[in-house]
């Protein structure tokens, strides 16, 4: 008896070649995904250092605007303490503190204390106070300092600083914006707390002579205002006329 081969294709080579053939044609496929994500990454990653970079760089173009600004601050206010304190100003005040009592021996023996006050006026019309001291005492109690007072014509005194006194005896003190040098009445040379709001023992004091302001006042905005709308309703005013007679004219027909 004959054997019968068969001969038809099982399903395992049918199923093995196809498997074969579809990883061959995702080859591709897979290396394309895979580049297309490695040049997303890349570009991701250049943008994310792009963005830092340029937030740093901000940054620090910000922090050297600040410090541009700040010793742009500084150097006008160098120029204006060098400009006052190369001012002659209005006029010096000398305040001197009375001899100690006693014998001749002891009273020059104690130099006394005493200032000189200068007192100038700025563009603003306001005024600025110069005080150079000399002979004070380098022992005074805790807490305590030299202050020099500016007493106006009006209201409170104003306190133009504490005296730092050097190993000389001698200080400086000084304040801007002041009111107006027609406004001043007094200066006085106290011993007061470092924190004062009044003045205190009281060694020195001189009364300011009488000065007129020197700075002319701008013209009030309030008054340019106005008159621009007066004028233009005059100039309405009289536009109209010329129709309110054209009108009288034509009833009078």
């Amino acid at each position: 008896m004959e054997t019968l081969t068969d001969t038809r294709p099982t399903f395992s080579r049918l199923t093995d070649g196809k498997t074969r053939h579809s990883w061959r044609a995702a080859v591709p496929v897979v290396v394309v995904i895979v580049a297309v994500v490695g040049l997303v990454a890349y570009l991701a990653s250049n943008i994310s250092s792009s963005s830092q970079r340029a937030s740093a760089a901000e940054r620090d173009a910000n922090q050297y605007r600040e410090q541009v600004t700040a010793v742009t601050k500084q150097v006008g206010d160098l120029q204006k303490d060098v400009t006052l304190a190369r001012s002659p100003g209005r006029t010096t005040v000398i305040i001197e503190a009375p001899a100690p009592a006693g014998k001749k021996t002891a009273a020059a023996a104690t130099p006394k204390a005493w200032a000189a006050v200068t007192w100038g006026e700025l563009p603003t019309g306001k005024a600025w106070m110069r005080v150079n001291a000399y002979g004070l005492a380098q022992n005074l109690e805790a807490g305590k300092a030299y202050h020099v007072w500016m007493q106006p014509a009006s209201g409170d005194p104003i306190d133009i600083g504490a005296i730092e006194i050097d190993h000389n005896g001698s200080g400086y003190a000084m304040k801007v914006d002041l009111p107006a040098i027609d406004q001043g009445k007094a200066v006085m040379l106290t011993i007061d707390a470092s924190d004062a709001k009044q003045p205190g023992q009281t060694v020195a004091r001189a009364d300011l002579p009488k000065l007129q302001t020197t700075v002319t006042p701008a013209p009030p905005q309030q008054a340019q205002d106005q008159n621009p709308p007066a004028a233009q309703n005059q100039q309405q005013q009289n536009q109209a006329k010329p129709g309110t007679d054209t009108q009288q004219m034509h009833q009078g027909k």
